[in-house]
């Protein structure tokens, strides 16, 4: 992220004095909840650029011609103001693999979209982030060098990430609670599914005492259990 963005925004002669050009997109994929909008969010902030964040189905529009010019809209605005980061969420449903939907209205989108990205435009001083859960629904056009060429996995948290995200919770945690103990019990869960075990363990505390300030070992083990009884009903 650092090289592909931070460098070209902040000092962009690094690449011309080896006569290359910076990369122009990249693409963060992984499973669901592992806070992929959250790392662009903080990508922003420390570069500088101005933040353009788009929901991929947003610009989709029923009407000939409509999304197209949405998407040409959306690089406009982005080009006023470059430096800028253009991050389009759930890119897979924006532009999908070409020919395999009886909706032609995304085919144009993504032909849109290629046409911006290769700078026929004049893209300007604009990077383009895409996020997915499903790489291999993006229209492989779209992936390749000079494009969002530059790819990155966000897979669910490592055990250094979990203790850190319940160091910085807002959740108050009993005396009773052992943290080397809680981050091994959370094996496998995305931050989105730790934020719900947390706001379970806090409901069940409220539910045995309105007045309840901290969650219990016993509350964390309860939000736990249940979740994972949903998860093997769901299956």
């Amino acid at each position: 992220l650092t090289e592909s963005v931070i460098w070209q925004m902040q000092d962009p002669d690094r690449f011309t004095r080896l006569g290359i050009e910076p990369p122009r997109g990249l693409l963060l994929y992984g499973p669901p909840g592992t806070g992929k909008t959250y790392v662009i969010r903080a990508l922003a902030h420390e570069s500088g650029a101005a933040f353009f964040p788009i929901k991929g189905a947003e610009l989709l529009d029923k009407w000939v011609g409509e999304s197209e010019r949405a998407v040409r809209e959306v690089f406009a605005r982005a080009r006023a103001v470059a430096p800028a980061i253009l991050f389009f969420d759930e890119i897979d449903a924006l532009a999908p693999v070409r020919g395999n939907s009886t909706n032609s209205v995304t085919d144009s989108v993504v032909a849109a979209l290629l046409t911006e990205m290769d700078g026929v435009s004049d893209r300007g001083d604009v990077f383009v982030i895409g996020a997915t859960n499903r790489r291999d629904l993006i229209d492989p056009a779209l992936l390749r060098p000079g494009r969002l060429e530059v790819h990155l996995h966000l897979g669910l948290p490592a055990p250094e990430a979990r203790r850190a995200f319940f160091e910085i919770t807002d959740v108050p945690f009993a005396d009773d609670v052992d943290l080397d103990d809680l981050v091994a019990k959370t094996d496998g869960l995305s931050f989105a599914a730790l934020s719900g075990l947390l706001r379970e363990a806090a409901l069940i505390a409220l539910r045995t005492d309105p007045t309840a300030i901290t969650v219990t070992a016993e509350g964390l083990d309860s939000a736990a259990h249940g979740r994972n009884a949903l998860e093997d009903g769901h299956r």
